[in-house]
C-alpha cells in the first residue's frame, strides 16, 4: 500500500516537473521564434529601375499591385506592433512605376511617422524627397501640397532638431497656403501656416498669407477668425481694406449674379482677368476678388 502511494506521488511530481520545464521551453522557443521573424524582415525588390525594366510595360498594373503589398504590410506590423522600416522604399518604387498615383502621396508620411517607434531623421528626409517630388508631378493637386504641409508643419516636427524644424515649418506653411487655394479639404490650413510663421519670427509673411486666406476663405466664419488675427498682429489697416473690398465684392455679387454661389461668382466676375490671376489671389491688387473694380474708360 505505501509502495503504490509512493509511485502515485513520484509521478505526480514527474508530471509536474515535466510540465514545468515543457512551459520554460515554450516560452524560450516562442522568444527565439519571434525574433527571427523581425531579424527575417527584409525589403524583397530591386532598386526602382530593374522593377520598371521587369514590369515590361505594365508599370501601372504593377504599381497597383505594390501598393496593395504596402498596405497589407503596413496594417499586418502595426497589428503585430512591429516596426515597418521600408514605407519610403515600397512608394519610391512604386511612384517610379507610377508617378501620378495620388494616394501614395497622400499616405505615405503615415506610414513612416504612425509606427511603434519613432521615424529617424534619415527617414523624414526621404518622406519629404517623395512628397516634393509628387509636387513636381501634379502641381495642381490639393491633396498632395496639403499631404506636403501637414507633414512639413505637424507630423515631422516632433521627431526633428529645434533648427530644422523651425525651417521645416516655415516651408509647410507656404505650403498650406497653395493647398488651400487649390481646394484642399481643411479650409483653415491656411489660417494654420500663418500662426506658425507668426510664432516663428515672420510677422510681415504671416501678414501676407492671412490676407491671402481672408481673400479665399469659405465662410464669414472662417473671414472673422482671420481678421481677428490680423487685429492682434497689428494690420488693422489690412482688415479695413479686406472689409471694404469684400463689401464691395458682395455689393457686385447682389447687383450682378446673385443666383449663383459666391465661389462661383468670384469666377466669373469680370473685374478682373480669371485665367491670368490663377494662383494670384492677395499677391497681385489687380487679381483681388475682393478689390474694387477698375474705373471705366473715360471717353
Amino acid at each position: 500500500m505505501r509502495s503504490s502511494r509512493a509511485r502515485a506521488l513520484l509521478t505526480i511530481v514527474a508530471i509536474a516537473a515535466l510540465a514545468t520545464a515543457t512551459d520554460r521551453m515554450r516560452k524560450r522557443v516562442t522568444e527565439r521564434v519571434s525574433h527571427a521573424q523581425e531579424a527575417s524582415d527584409v525589403y524583397p525588390l530591386p532598386a526602382p529601375a530593374q522593377v520598371q525594366i521587369a514590369a515590361v510595360g505594365y508599370d501601372e498594373a504593377v504599381a497597383s499591385v505594390l501598393w496593395a503589398s504596402l498596405l497589407y504590410q503596413y496594417g499586418d506590423h502595426v497589428g503585430k506592433n512591429r516596426p515597418f522600416l521600408y514605407a519610403p522604399e515600397y512608394a519610391r518604387t512604386i511612384v517610379q512605376l507610377d508617378p501620378q498615383m495620388r494616394q501614395v502621396y497622400r499616405f505615405l508620411s503615415t506610414f513612416v511617422t504612425m509606427q511603434v517607434k519613432p521615424p529617424e531623421v534619415r527617414e523624414l528626409v526621404e518622406v519629404r524627397e517623395l512628397l516634393e517630388r509628387g509636387l513636381e508631378t501634379l502641381p495642381s493637386e490639393p491633396d498632395v501640397w496639403g499631404a506636403y504641409a501637414t507633414f512639413m508643419m505637424f507630423e515631422a516636427s516632433p521627431n526633428l532638431p529645434e533648427e530644422q524644424r523651425t525651417r521645416w515649418r516655415v516651408l509647410g506653411s507656404r505650403a498650406a497656403e497653395r493647398a488651400v487655394e487649390l481646394g484642399f479639404r481643411i479650409d483653415d490650413l491656411g489660417y494654420t501656416g500663418a500662426l506658425l510663421l507668426e510664432r516663428n519670427g515672420y510677422r510681415d509673411l504671416a501678414i501676407a498669407q492671412l490676407r491671402r486666406a481672408y481673400a479665399i476663405a469659405p465662410n464669414d466664419e472662417t473671414r472673422a477668425k482671420i481678421a481677428r488675427k490680423l487685429e492682434r498682429l497689428r494690420a488693422a489697416n489690412v482688415v479695413e481694406a479686406l472689409s471694404r473690398g469684400f463689401d464691395a465684392f458682395r455689393a457686385r455679387w447682389a447687383e450682378r449674379a446673385p443666383f449663383v454661389i459666391e465661389s462661383t461668382f468670384a469666377l466669373i466676375d469680370s473685374t478682373r482677368d480669371v485665367a491670368a490671376c490663377a494662383g494670384k489671389a492677395g499677391l497681385d491688387p489687380a487679381c483681388d476678388a475682393l478689390a474694387e473694380p477698375p474705373p471705366p474708360p473715360s471717353r
